[in-house]
């Protein structure tokens, strides 16, 4: 197996530090496709990352923003990659570090290499990781292991169908080992969790009828599975994000139309938030199903906040008009209060960075000036 390395982004501007407890709402961007997929904290401010559309090039690229206090466009960074590169997600180390995950078009624009750029705790790309692998592979989101390892999930195509990806790396990107759960039907991993020596997963796959069923999965560093099931009910589900809560418990976080309310008017449960809670041996402790029957609602991202409860961020809306979605909820999955941000025509929340004093969310906001990278802060009050 071999590690293809790209250029690293030279120069980076430090930008001002960003006042405590500073709520905000800011988008930014062109008229073409500018999505924030994630943000990290430095000591100097915030470091959005984004996958934006370039004309000149016909292609996506992967960029750095920098923004002041209140969270507007100080300066942007595209990251030196080779083709078309497609982020996914923001991964942020207890020391400060982040990872940014994703994908890259091969030469042939055919498939994709799963893509790693190590940021350091200043927001400066360090390296970049792209393995050369047979047939396509995306990274969907990530962990940071105990010993600095990375660990990530998504999905890999052979040619027989999309299959769940899980791989490790060593902290300075060189590759440990590399995991397909190869099924009879699609699967997807979305979100991923390390505790001790256990690796918690969740995505999606295919059931029989061709609805999907959320997937929950326990994997070893080692890159053992210990074991595969799924969730859900006669319709679609499916898991984005997963958090431990301590003591072997851990809860996903995604959507089902099989459980909540049901609406008399359209004759089905309209999309609710769907968070499942179970251990470390796969027994399910609880299940909530937030919403109601006016809205559909979607759940991409989930963090613990550092007083215990859950945040959850997503979208909440009917047919293409989505707002974006904002949650509290306890660790018993009690709704503690919910937000509604509406900047556009729409909008959706797909990560949450806790702060000492408060969160981050970002992702991205279609008005009249195109698809726009969103960032909000909030306290934990929802303000």
């Amino acid at each position: 197996m071999c590690l293809r390395a790209a250029p690293i982004l030279g120069a980076f501007l430090l930008v001002w530090h960003m006042a405590s407890g500073q709520s905000f709402t800011q988008t930014f961007g062109g008229q073409y496709a500018q999505d924030g997929v994630g943000t990290m904290s430095t000591s100097n401010g915030l470091q959005v990352a984004a996958r934006e559309f370039f004309p000149e090039q016909l292609r996506y690229n992967a960029v750095l923003h920098a923004t002041n206090n209140s969270g507007s466009l100080s300066a942007s960074y595209p990251i030196d990659t080779p083709t078309s590169t497609f982020l996914q997600d923001v991964v942020n180390a207890n020391d400060g570090s982040a990872i940014l995950v994703g994908s890259v078009l091969t030469p042939d624009d055919a498939d994709h290499d799963g893509l790693i750029v190590k940021l350091n705790a200043s927001g400066v790309p360090l390296w970049t990781t792209m393995p050369d692998q047979p047939g396509s592979q995306q990274y969907f989101g990530g962990t940071m292991a105990p010993d600095g390892s990375i660990v990530v999930c998504g999905v890999e195509h052979t040619g027989d169908g999309h299959d769940v990806l899980v791989v490790r790396f060593t902290a300075d990107g060189g590759l440990l080992w590399s995991h397909t759960e190869v099924g009879a039907t699609e699967a997807e991993a979305h979100g991923i969790v390390v505790e001790g020596n256990d690796l918690i997963i969740t995505g999606r796959t295919v059931n029989p009828s061709g609805d999907s069923d959320m997937l929950l999965m326990r994997m070893s560093l080692d890159g053992t599975v210990v074991w595969s099931q799924t969730r859900g009910g006669s319709n679609e589900d499916e898991g984005r994000a997963v958090v431990g809560i301590g003591s072997g418990v851990f809860v996903s976080a995604g959507w089902t139309e099989s459980y909540g309310m049901f609406d008399v008017t359209s004759q089905r449960i309209p999309r609710h938030n769907y968070l499942i809670a179970f251990d470390l041996d796969g027994d399910t402790l609880w299940t909530k199903a937030l919403g109601d029957t006016l809205y559909d609602r979607k759940a991409f991202a989930l963090e613990k906040g550092p007083m215990g409860d859950l945040f959850i961020g997503g979208s909440r809306g009917a047919s293409t008009l989505n707002d974006a979605d904002l949650m509290r909820v306890t660790t018993t999955g009690t709704l503690v209060w919910e937000r509604v941000i509406d900047t556009g025509k729409e909008e959706r929340l797909t990560h949450i960075l806790p702060l000492t004093d408060g969160l981050v969310f970002t992702g991205w906001s279609f008005g009249p000036f195109g698809r726009q990278v969103l960032i909000i802060r909030r306290n934990y009050d929802g303000f």
